[in-house]
């Protein structure tokens, strides 16, 4: 999904494909997506996203940003958090990447069964030609048709993370102090420990003190 309003905890359950036809998004238009990776800092991988909407031109109310931090397990399911930033803070934190750090894509949507929706990415700059499409479920077992469209699944590849991607390093000691230190305020916020070992009480829990405050 293309971030949250507020701050959402819970567990995110995806398979992942590569793309059989493009044709299939031709006439649609979708978001373009900048996003940044920063390794990991105490179990948590981090990325910072930006969304600007298609014909948004300098209409800051439909550019928007967001803080992810994601478990480190691969597989189908995995913890995350994930929270509204202010669009500067995270401009600025994104400039302070090399640019191999870095991912572009349009994201397209495509309406499933059961209220679901199918996300195909366009890859741009050096990922140019990769088109992947992922789909977030209710349950790990949940039993997905596949249009025609679809082609090889890649849920299990880790050469198809968005990580791994942005050659993203194994550590966050190069990441800014002020978004080291604002992803120990989220986790502490919303009551998260190492990667996978949450206490929240339920998914869905928001940060009592809005992170955007303090950055």
């Amino acid at each position: 999904m293309i971030g949250a309003e507020t701050t959402r905890v819970g567990a995110e359950i995806e398979r992942k494909f590569l793309l059989r036809d493009s044709s299939i998004v031709a006439g649609l238009t979708g978001p373009a997506l900048r996003q940044g990776y920063f390794g990991t800092i105490d179990g948590w991988t981090v990325r910072l996203r930006t969304a600007t909407q298609p014909g948004a031109g300098q209409d800051l109310a439909k550019r928007n940003a967001w803080l992810t931090l994601k478990s480190a397990q691969s597989g189908r399911e995995r913890r995350e958090i994930e929270h509204p930033l202010p669009f500067d803070f995270a401009q600025r934190m994104l400039a302070a990447l090399p640019a191999e750090r870095l991912i572009s894509k349009i994201r397209y949507r495509i309406p499933a069964a059961d209220g679901l929706a199918w996300e195909i990415d366009r890859f741009l700059d050096r990922h140019d030609g990769l088109w992947l499409v992922e789909i977030e479920l209710p349950k790990a077992d949940y039993p997905l048709v596949l249009p025609d469209w679809i082609g090889t699944e890649v849920t299990d590849d880790p050469r198809y993370r968005n990580a791994a991607l942005a050659q993203s390093p194994d550590h966050g000691e190069d990441a800014p102090a002020e978004l080291a230190l604002a992803v120990r305020r989220l986790l502490r916020d919303t009551g998260q420990g190492r990667a996978g070992q949450g206490t929240a009480e339920e998914d869905g829990t928001e940060t009592p003190t809005p992170l955007s405050e303090h950055v």
